[in-house]
């Protein structure tokens, strides 16, 4: 599973950049405003990759409509230019035209709205320009030249969580890996005979990527030198003096919180479980006639929203598998070792497996673990959504909307009955991921027919999910901003794009507070810890996850201890504690975030007697 006005400085470059003036472009709010194009396609996305002449003919044909899109259209979201002028850079590079590659490089580092991420733009991809201009047998010692200088010339305190974080992404890559995404990520939409603008970016991605794979050791090599050469900082953990335990602290009130997601194991939360005493656990009957069999600590459903037993499945995953997968998570040298020697095809059995256990099996557990944390009064509430797992997902029809749809209700409805305060929300669906399942499946004669249909089934489901939500004002519905770098507004991602009275969106910062080079903007509320927090998962051992999905339940965590002490707040009372609690961070041209701040909620709190 799974934003904002452009800045004038942003949107004078784009005027430069198509050379007429915007007014007379036609203006684009949302992703879907923008065409649905269609590359045809006769081999396999991954057998693509080594075919020089297919992939060629691929990028003239996905140029010409992105530069045609430039030209036509006043795209308003900084996000969605910057993937468009990175992606006509890498064609570029790829065709050779290194000039070319380095401005629309340099217009997309413009539009970056991170500083971080702004200063480190282009410093990976200036010594590729040299190693590629370089003379035959001196590529490498161009490369090499040229980083170091460009690392030289960075302000190394200001950029070194991100370039950390760079160096571990490179640590877990190789071409095995590389190539089994592609495998297990693409190769199954191409079954129409085509693949979609969105797919094809993807791909010449990868195929960038596998570029600079020679260079992938000597990038981590001084990155890591330069992190050596440096004196390292105290610790700037800013969380650990905002938190509030409420561990032996007497005479708090149960709080029910639902965690809304892959499944939760609840044996690793003894006394922390929201219990149905109405139900007969593993009887395979309705004993309380609510309409769900063995609901004993909450409900679950299928993909196409069919009613079915709450608690976590048996892993589909042999005790090698989850191994593996721990192995891959606990760091990039032990990720790097999985894939080093594997062929193709058992790379792509284990990137499966390990993504399976990721989002499909632990996803759900890390979460809850997160939200409960220091809070004895929470009761965990879990309603399972099985997630499709398979290559080729199952078709977001317009049956299947109503049917996704009715399920979202009724677990809205669950949770009021069952007396639920907050909902966490790690996850989003959107209209890109609709249409995908419709290329998959080959429903539809054609990507245009195809994406009027999935924009039918995602009104479905948006306007029912909005409804839902807002027919609860008595929960809070907590969910993450999303893990792309992009604008959950422009693209629609849904629930992180609600903006009601009942619900709060976060992003995710690291320990000292900075902007993750992951987190995507647009509507996001504030901000918790989302960079590798640890917490617990299925059978109890303890691993650290990143992503907005681990900042979202920081913020329930927090919502769950005030209601515990203070059981009387309204909803609005209790988002209002939750904002204004926040401090508030400059970051560049006029933008600033909010910081969940725990012990600044609970003081305001205080205040309210």
């Amino acid at each position: 599973m799974r934003y904002h006005a452009l800045r004038a400085a942003a949107l004078t470059l784009a005027v430069l950049t198509a050379g007429s003036n915007a007014q007379q472009k036609q203006a684009i709010e949302r992703a879907d405003q923008l065409p649905a194009y269609s590359y045809a396609i006769t081999q396999a996305p991954s057998a693509l990759l080594q075919d020089e002449k297919g992939l060629a003919a691929l990028m003239r044909s996905l140029r010409a409509d992105l530069e045609s899109d430039l030209a036509r259209y006043d795209i308003r979201d900084s996000a969605a230019l910057r993937l468009y002028y990175r992606t006509l850079s890498r064609i570029a590079f790829l065709e050779h035209r290194l000039d070319d590659a380095l401005d629309y490089e340099n217009r997309a580092a413009a539009l970056e709205d991170k500083p971080a991420a702004r200063m480190l733009s282009g410093v990976m991809f200036r010594p590729l320009i040299a190693a590629e201009k370089a003379e035959a047998g001196e590529s490498a010692h161009a490369f090499s030249t040229s980083l170091a200088a460009e690392l030289a010339q960075l302000p190394y305190d200001s950029v070194r969580a991100d370039l950390n974080e760079v160096r571990g992404a490179l640590q877990k890559q190789s071409a095995a890996f590389l190539e089994a995404a592609v495998a297990n990520g693409i190769d199954p939409t191409a079954r129409t005979g085509s693949i979609t603008k969105h797919q094809a970016m993807q791909l010449l991605g990868y195929k960038f990527g596998l570029r600079r794979v020679p260079y992938y050791d000597e990038m981590v090599r001084q990155l890591s030198a330069l992190d050596a050469a440096h004196v390292k900082p105290e610790p700037t953990d800013i969380w650990g003096a905002r938190d509030v335990s409420l561990e032996r602290r007497p005479g708090l009130t149960p709080i029910v919180v639902a965690v809304w997601d892959s499944g939760v194991d609840t044996a690793v939360f003894p006394g922390r479980v929201w219990t149905n005493v109405k139900e007969v656990p593993g009887n395979g009957k309705d004993d309380d006639a609510n309409g769900y069999v063995d609901d004993a600590h909450g409900i679950a459903w299928t993909w196409d929203g069919k009613s079915q037993v709450g608690d976590l499945p048996p892993v589909e995953l042999s005790p090698e598998d989850i191994a593996k997968a721990k192995q891959f998570q606990a760091g990039p040298q032990e990720a790097k070792r999985l894939f080093a020697s594997l062929p193709k095809e058992e790379a792509m059995r284990l990137a499966e497996r390990i993504k399976f256990y990721d989002q499909h099996y632990a996803h759900g557990t890390h979460v809850a673990g997160i939200a409960v944390r220091g809070n004895p009064a929470a009761r965990l509430l879990v309603v399972r959504l099985d997630w499709p797992t398979r290559r080729v997902a199952p078709p977001a029809t317009a049956a299947w909307a109503v049917a996704f749809a009715r399920a979202i209700s009724r677990s809205v409805e669950y949770y009021q009955n069952a007396g639920v305060r907050v909902v966490n929300m790690s996850w989003y669906v959107s209209l890109g991921e609709f249409e995908e399942t419709l290329d998959i499946n080959a429903v539809g004669a054609t990507q245009q027919e195809r994406h009027q249909l999935a924009m039918q089934s995602f009104d479905t489901v948006k306007s029912r999910f909005r409804a839902a939500i807002a027919a609860a004002p008595e929960i809070l519905f907590v969910c993450g901003a999303g893990n792309s770098n992009n604008s959950n507004q422009f693209n629609d991602f849904v629930p992180a794009s609600f903006d009601l009275p009942n619900t709060i969106t976060v992003g995710a910062v690291g320990e000292a507070g900075d902007e993750t080079r992951f987190t995507t903007l647009g509507k996001v509320d504030l901000y918790a810890n989302g960079f590798e927090v640890e917490s617990v998962v299925p059978g109890g051992d303890k691993l650290r996850m990143s992503g907005t999905s681990m900042a979202s339940p920081q913020v329930v965590n927090l919502a769950a201890k005030l209601l515990a002490v203070h059981p009387e707040l309204t909803t609005a009372a209790l988002k209002r504690l939750i904002i204004d609690g926040a401090d508030t961070k400059g970051i560049s041209n006029g933008r600033s975030i909010r910081l969940l701040n725990e012990a600044r909620s609970f003081e305001l709190a205080g205040t309210l007697r």
